[in-house]
């Protein structure tokens, strides 16, 4: 059986996230598909007690693989970009133009958030990486946003991801125990992955897709087992969803969403 592994204890990450806002460390924000706007999560709210620490489990949904395309990398571009180490608290960082591999260390047992940066780039763009039949993220040009990637245990500690793509990008690996904890509500265009720190067990979600071909995905991991859950779309909606939180959301689309927990 596959598992997952564990998020961190929602008192640690309140902790974290204040020693580095003194530090003067950015905090991880929602990406965004296509130049996006980025999850605006509600002022004023105040992080719950803390939860037990219990791992996830995937949900039980299969996901269609899209097929291998022309425009799709399926081996390692031939430049490799190293980024470093991420740790907790610690992120790597990597820069360069066209296609490339782009290699990290995973120095713990934790998911890793990845955000693209890849604004100025023309053609197609494609972030994907080894053993992938659907990329994370592929547009006709211009391409931002944020994604989930070694969510299982077990998977090695040196990582890789493939970037095929015309222009200059950025891209920054971290621990999604690193993300900011909030109780929402949310709402953003394009892929990302935000923290719900609330205590709802479910949430309101809304999707407007960005064009005929766009779809949703929702993958969510709790501290809870039975929290997990995979939902989505291709038409537009606005579905109550069993999100026992707290846990971490990683929304894949072009189009516009909004999360309202209650």
């Amino acid at each position: 059986m596959t598992t997952t592994r564990k998020l961190a204890p929602l008192a640690a990450l309140v902790a974290l996230s204040l020693l580095t806002s003194g530090c003067g460390t950015d905090a991880d924000g929602g990406g965004a598909a296509d130049g996006g706007s980025s999850p605006t999560p509600a002022a004023g709210d105040e992080a719950p007690a803390e939860p037990s620490p219990e791992p996830t489990a995937e949900p039980e949904v299969d996901e269609p693989e899209d097929e291998p395309t022309p425009d799709r990398p399926t081996a390692p571009p031939k430049k490799s970009v190293a980024a470093g180490t991420v740790g907790g608290g610690s992120a790597a960082t990597a820069e360069g133009k066209g296609d490339a591999e782009v290699t990290f260390v995973r120095d713990g047992e934790f998911a890793v958030v990845i955000e693209l940066d890849c604004a100025r780039c023309d053609g197609t763009t494609v972030l994907t990486g080894p053993g992938r039949g659907t990329p994370f993220g592929e547009a006709d040009g211009a391409l931002t946003g944020e994604y989930l990637m070694d969510v299982f245990e077990g998977s090695d500690a040196e990582q890789s991801v493939w970037i095929a793509a015309d222009g200059p990008w950025t891209l920054r690996f971290s621990s999604w125990n690193d993300l900011t904890p909030q109780a929402g509500p949310w709402s953003g265009t394009g892929s990302t992955v935000i923290f719900l720190g609330g205590e709802a067990a479910q949430a309101e979600v809304s999707w407007m897709p960005a064009d005929a071909d766009d779809s949703f995905q929702g993958r969510y991991f709790g501290t809870d087992e039975a929290a997990a859950r995979m939902f989505g779309d291709t038409e537009e909606f606005t579905d109550v969803v069993e999100l026992a939180q707290p846990g971490v959301l990683a929304i894949t689309t072009d189009g516009e969403w909004t999360v309202t927990p209650g």
